[in-house]
């Protein structure tokens, strides 16, 4: 194929711009600053686009369009996509369990540490009551509870 050769062409067209390659530990550093969701993680065959904050997408006033069944049969989403500055000590990845008031309120879904806001955040999908920012939450890591609070998203915008 010709992917190697296109590879050069663009690095060499970018080269005076600073362009470097980056991989996909760059591209999820990014996409979790921006709250992007991504299919396996935010997104799935059991996460409707409503509860990951994909509502603009879906028009429900449409007469139909495929999933519309589907979402309408699981009702009035019970959860909401939420960011999560942890304010404790560690990182939390995806699929740790959430806590807050003594009970399991979610499951996070991405996290990393962020080198733009110099701390480690994550998003989950958590019960839509606690889904309020300021919110005060733990995620259980290893058996080992780190602290983190409920933001909005997202957490970098870029200022035009």
């Amino acid at each position: 194929g010709k992917a190697p050769e296109l590879f050069e062409a663009l690095m060499e067209a970018g080269k005076e711009e600073g362009l470097i390659p980056c991989g996909l530990g760059a591209r999820d550093t990014l996409r979790l600053e921006a709250a992007m969701p991504l299919y396996g993680h935010e997104m799935d065959d059991t996460i409707t686009p409503i509860e990951t904050g994909l509502s603009f997408a879906v028009k429900m006033k449409k007469e139909d369009f495929i999933g519309k069944a589907a979402i309408e049969a699981k009702g009035e989403p019970a959860r909401a996509r939420v960011g999560l500055k942890v304010t404790g000590r560690g990182i939390i990845r995806e699929h740790e369990t959430v806590y807050a008031d003594g009970g399991e309120i979610g499951v996070t879904t991405s996290g990393t540490h962020v080198p733009y806001l110099k701390c480690p955040v994550a998003m989950a999908l958590v019960k839509k009551e606690y889904a309020v920012p300021g919110t005060k939450v733990e995620a259980d890591v290893r058996g080992r509870r780190i602290e983190a609070e409920v933001v909005p998203l997202p957490f970098y915008k870029r200022v035009k």
